[in-house]
């Protein structure tokens, strides 16, 4: 895709799962991507095997939860890598509990994470982007569940839909600094922990596919997709928007057998 090789690229909870296919798609484009997590192990695995299939990356162990860490991350790249054009923020949890037994501290794990991090991170990177001839791009990952919401899982859901909010807020105030920002919301995806849940009984496939218009899960290698090609020159013109890649999941009205 047009405007990737050659960019630095940082992308959070990039160690594994969809973080890691984002990262690797990234390198494959051409980009130098830093893979920051909090696990360390993993994202030098991560950084290397991207290294070892020709690409070019780097790793930096983060604690994103502790926002003083998140501006000497982003201060880090600058100083190493002279210049920052891509941020994917796609770190995130979910704690499964109903409402109204969640605690307040389970409450602020998931928003510090999917919320708090990608608004301080973001605020980090633009403070740089915006000296850039060249401008940014930023990504973040939102999810089905801003706009079709499940049980045991609010402050996932209110997390996510105020991604969306994120996204848009941030990409009118910038917009005139030539740095874009948009989301991505994913839909079920066939990851490992999809694959455990499966084989554990825990995730019921048919009650899924009553949902899905294409019924079928989708692969990470077509989120990340998306992802690159927001970041890409070949959206120059996209900012502000939250694409639903989700095989048709947040327009079905009514669940069909």
């Amino acid at each position: 895709m047009k405007g990737i090789k050659n960019k630095i690229a940082v992308v959070t909870g990039g160690a594994r799962g969809l973080g890691k296919e984002m990262a690797r798609r990234l390198a494959q484009e051409g980009a130098l991507v830093i893979i920051a997590d909090i696990l360390k192990d993993a994202a030098e695995s991560t950084a290397k095997e991207i290294e070892e299939s020709g690409g070019k990356a780097d790793f930096y162990e983060i604690d994103l939860v502790e926002m003083s860490e998140i501006d000497r991350m982003i201060d880090w790249v600058i100083e190493k890598y002279k210049s920052l054009d891509i941020l994917i923020n796609n770190a995130g949890i979910n704690i499964r509990e109903y409402a109204t037994e969640i605690s307040e501290e389970n409450f602020d794990k998931v928003m510090d994470l999917n919320l708090k991090s990608y608004y301080f991170c973001s605020r980090a990177a633009a403070r740089y982007m915006k000296k850039q001839d060249n401008g940014g791009c930023i990504v973040c990952t939102s999810s089905g569940n801003s706009k079709k919401f499940t049980t045991k899982r609010t402050p996932y859901c209110i997390s996510k839909a105020a991604v969306n909010g994120l996204v848009a807020a941030l990409a009118n105030e910038w917009g005139r600094d030539n740095i874009r920002v948009n989301g991505v919301a994913p839909g079920y995806i066939m990851t490992d922990m999809v694959k455990e849940g499966i084989a554990e009984g825990i995730i019921e496939v048919d009650k899924i596919m009553t949902v899905l218009p294409n019924k079928r899960f989708l692969e990470p290698e077509e989120i990340a997709s998306a992802v690159v090609f927001l970041a890409s020159d070949e959206a120059s013109g996209i900012t502000g928007q939250t694409l639903f890649v989700d095989g048709g999941w947040s327009v079905n009205g009514l669940p069909e057998d």
